[in-house]
């Protein structure tokens, strides 16, 4: 990867932001972020991820990271921690992204991260029971999330090389209410309008949701510490 352009997918505008971005992102076009990475803010999603992979493919990129938050899957794994996948799973499929390429950006990290696996599943992953089911099913991934499973395996489709960068938000027992994942677009813009009708349906909820709104912060300062790095890893490997 050593001089490589990386594309890097994102699914929410807050995960994108974490590399500086000014301004209002662009959900139709790639963002050039420096001189070696090309930025595709998704939605959240397989066939959104999909559909950003293969245009950052067909722009020529050297290799594609996805890149963002994910749940918990093991109970040990607490909101900010930092997964750096060596496996992803997806619909029944199993991809191993780059060594090389994990093994450079490992080294440049200046914080602690968990390998293992990821779980990559089509819908929001987010009762503490399907979590325990899907831990058994799949004992070694470390958290789930919506769109690495479909980058790896456009990754592999185009012969690409690919790695995971994920932060925990929600840890393993907790389920996530539904105003949290009802009230938000795919790019995790607030919409002011469900989140106060969810409210007032479930008051009881306002507190865990404002819980989790730090449990993101956690996660998305991991992120930012990591961005060099990612930088580092691409000119470096």
């Amino acid at each position: 990867m050593h001089g490589a352009r990386i594309g890097v997918v994102v699914a929410l505008d807050a995960e994108a932001r974490v590399f500086s971005l000014v301004g209002a992102l662009s959900h139709d076009a790639l963002i050039e972020v420096g001189e070696q990475i090309l930025l595709c803010v998704s939605g959240m999603g397989p066939e959104r991820a999909t559909a950003a992979a293969y245009r950052l493919i067909a722009a020529g990129v050297d290799g594609l990271v996805s890149w963002g938050t994910a749940g918990a899957l093991r109970p040990e794994r607490k909101p900010g921690d930092l997964l750096l996948p060596e496996t992803v799973f997806w619909a029944g499929q199993c991809w191993s992204v780059d060594v090389a390429w994990r093994g450079s950006l490992a080294k440049s990290l200046s914080i602690p991260f968990h390998a293992g696996g990821v779980l990559s599943v089509d819908e929001p992953c987010g009762s503490r029971a399907a979590k325990a089911a899907f831990l058994v099913d799949y004992p070694s991934a470390q958290g789930v999330d919506m769109e690495s499973g479909a980058i790896a395996a456009a990754a592999h489709g185009a012969g690409t090389p690919f790695i995971v960068i994920r932060s925990v938000v929600d840890p393993a027992d907790q389920s996530l209410p539904a105003v949290a994942t009802a009230s938000v677009d795919a790019y995790g813009r607030p919409q002011a309008l469900r989140l106060a009708r969810g409210l007032l349906r479930h008051p009881a909820e306002l507190s865990t949701l404002l819980g989790l709104g730090g449990q993101m912060q956690k996660a998305l300062r991991t992120l930012r510490t990591v961005a060099p790095a990612l930088l580092h890893a691409g000119r470096a490997a």
